[in-house]
């Protein structure tokens, strides 16, 4: 038995050994070895994918559980920093504090997937053609770094019923990265199996996740015709939305801007000397993309696209322009909740990345949502946290601009902002003198 198990850890060894000469791998040689002892390994090879599948399901599942703890403590400190300014001490108005968030333990935090060896299994099990190997292909169906191997092998050993896990299957794999070696086994072992797209279609439907139900929009189109309708191309719209905000995955990002123009017929948005895949969503997705949020969608994710919004709004143009048209209620008509959001998201603006007008248009724009009913309190808000932007446009050489920026303070202006005006004046003429000075000494 010990000698058993030493040959399936070799099956971890895919690659051969740097001896100059060509030859089996270590792999392919435990393989052999293994074929020669006949179908008596099979339960030993399959209850080893069985262990090596649980323990790397349980470690993702309390990875997962102690990021969900982080990801709502985060959520919930951009909510109040928006609402009581960068620099507040938050920690009295969190509902989890800072000290109570768990950790990973230390095996969590050393764990590494042993992959390699999930892989060599399920090759052998292939090699081996053994149906009592079914089972727990079909498992590994859920285990992304098994995917492609477990779909190749479940197309010469027949299982029961795999359908479902091979649909499942679909919404964990990229289907334009190695799309031969990722996608395209599992197409094929779905067409083996005889999916229909009504069964394709029902997957679809359950599906909550967007980067999911894009996947498996994509699996529908390239299922041939058997009469079932099939689901429309709009009905991936939002999910498109949500992941052109995506901010940390640019090569998503940029399949799903493409992905939305072909949608809507329309060219991407692109800013002067960007690549498309640098270029930032466009205009038009983002205000869409705060429109979803608002209402809480996508279901389940609207925390993380509202996130993704606080990101992209620190240095991007096309985010600013989208929370100007909300702020100054251009079309379509914004309502409470869109504006509510869109003035969480000037708080994020960085007006030093944006063009030489952008400072007196978010002035502009915060003023204008100031005299909505519901809303004008927090745009007044919204507003003096960004006062050094209107002391600044007081200050221009240009007559129009600088009388338009006075009048707008004048007319939301209170003693303490006076005061702070008063105070930037004094620093801005400190600054100067000292500058002068310099000058003089030279």
């Amino acid at each position: 038995m010990d000698d058993l198990q030493e040959l399936i850890d070799r099956l971890e060894h895919w690659q051969r050994a740097d001896t100059g000469f060509d030859g089996p791998t270590p792999r392919h040689r435990a393989i052999d070895a293994l074929r020669e002892r006949g179908p008596g390994v099979v339960p030993a090879l399959v209850g080893r994918l069985e262990d090596l599948l649980a323990a790397t399901a349980r470690h993702h599942e309390r990875v997962a559980a102690v990021q969900e703890v982080w990801d709502a403590w985060y959520e919930e400190g951009d909510r109040l920093t928006d609402e009581y300014g960068l620099g507040a001490d938050i920690e009295p108005y969190r509902t989890v504090s800072s000290d109570s968030l768990p950790q990973q333990s230390a095996r969590d935090r050393g764990y590494r997937d042993p992959y390699h060896l999930k892989q060599g299994i399920i090759e052998a099990l292939h090699h081996l053609g053994d149906r009592r190997a079914a089972p727990v292909l079909t498992a590994a169906l859920s285990d992304l770094a098994c995917v492609p191997a477990a779909a190749r092998a479940l197309r010469d050993i027949q299982a029961d019923q795999p359908v479902p896990a091979l649909l499942d299957a679909v919404t964990l794999i990229d289907h334009h990265a190695n799309k031969d070696i990722v996608f395209d086994p599992v197409l094929a072992a779905l067409r083996h199996y005889g999916v229909s797209v009504g069964q394709a279609r029902e997957r679809f439907e359950a599906e909550s996740s967007p980067l999911g139900r894009v996947r498996l929009m994509h699996l529908l189109e390239e299922l041939p015709d058997d009469g079932a309708d099939r689901p429309a191309k709009s009905q991936i719209r939002d999910s498109l939305i949500f992941l052109a905000m995506d901010d940390r995955d640019t090569m998503v990002q940029s399949q799903a801007i493409r992905a939305l123009g072909e949608l809507d017929n329309r060219g991407m948005e692109r800013g002067s000397g960007v690549s498309g895949m640098d270029a930032p969503p466009p205009a038009a997705v983002v205000r869409s993309a705060i429109a979803l949020a608002a209402h809480g969608n996508p279901p389940g994710h609207d925390r993380e696209l509202t996130s993704r919004l606080r990101r992209l709004a620190v240095d991007t143009p096309t985010v600013f322009r989208a929370v100007e048209a909300v702020l100054t209620q251009d079309f379509p008509t914004p309502d409470e909740k869109e504006l509510r959001l869109a003035l969480r998201l000037a708080l994020q603006v960085n007006i030093s990345t944006m063009d030489a007008d952008a400072p007196m248009r978010l002035i502009r724009a915060l003023y204008s949502a100031s005299s909505h009913p519901r809303v004008g309190d927090r745009a007044l808000f919204v507003l003096r946290r960004h006062d050094y932007v209107l002391f600044e446009q007081m200050t221009q050489d240009d007559d129009a601009l600088r009388a338009e920026a006075r009048a707008i303070f004048e007319a939301i202006a209170g003693p303490g902002d006076h005061a702070r005006l008063a105070q930037f004046s004094a620093g801005r003429r400190g600054r100067w003198s000292r500058l002068l000075s310099r000058i003089t000494r030279r």
